[in-house]
């Protein structure tokens, strides 16, 4: 294991914390544009505690309990830092990359940040929402656990479980809102189609 500290000055390591810095300014900058580019009036979106109270609530809460369990832990890494593991990282980074993208398109105005509804709204089965109802958020997951892999640190894999917990509150939000604007047709996509991960959850 080696801390923060004693990784730093390696121009290796540096490199490939800039390769998965650019894996991640690239999705963002194609999500911000994507979302500007695909604007659709909305018929209903959340109410009551918003989903982004949701996440501040569960960051703030997984911020509080590293300051409390284990703050030193969090600097260390316990992934062995080399050429093999920063390659397994970035393959599977990329793939989740292109696999959110190839997602983000298919689903194009139908998209929101929030849970809502848009007008025209429909069911989205092309693509890779034909192998799970929420590719997008495979594809991120995929994302961080090759940023993990490839960065080794304890704080960067702990960012898996806080990842799927948001997820779980947002995939929840949005088929109860999916249910109730498509009823059986959505019930029965549900019945066919696994949420994250194909054929297993």
């Amino acid at each position: 294991m080696g801390t923060v500290q004693e990784l730093a000055g390696s121009g290796i390591v540096q490199d490939i914390y800039l390769l998965f810095i650019l894996i991640w300014a690239v999705f963002w900058i194609y999500w911000i544009a994507a979302a500007i580019r695909t604007r659709s009036p909305v018929k209903r979106t959340q109410t009551g505690l918003s989903f982004r109270a949701y996440i501040v609530l569960i960051a703030v809460l997984w911020v509080i309990l590293v300051r409390l369990v284990a703050p030193d832990i969090m600097l260390e890494t316990i992934i062995p830092q080399g050429t093999a593991s920063a390659a397994a990282g970035l393959i599977i980074a990329l793939a989740g990359l292109g696999f959110a993208f190839h997602a983000r398109m298919h689903l194009g105005k139908n998209w929101s940040g929030n849970p809502v509804i848009r007008v025209d709204h429909q069911i989205v089965r092309t693509g890779p929402y034909r192998y799970v109802r929420h590719p997008i958020y495979t594809g991120m997951l995929l994302m961080i656990t090759g940023t993990a892999i490839g960065i080794g640190f304890v704080w960067v894999i702990c960012l898996i479980p806080l990842f799927l917990a948001v997820f779980a509150i947002k995939i929840r939000m949005e088929e109860t809102f999916l249910t109730e604007e498509f009823g059986e047709a959505y019930l029965q996509y549900r019945r066919e189609v696994k949420a994250l991960i194909p054929y297993v959850i």
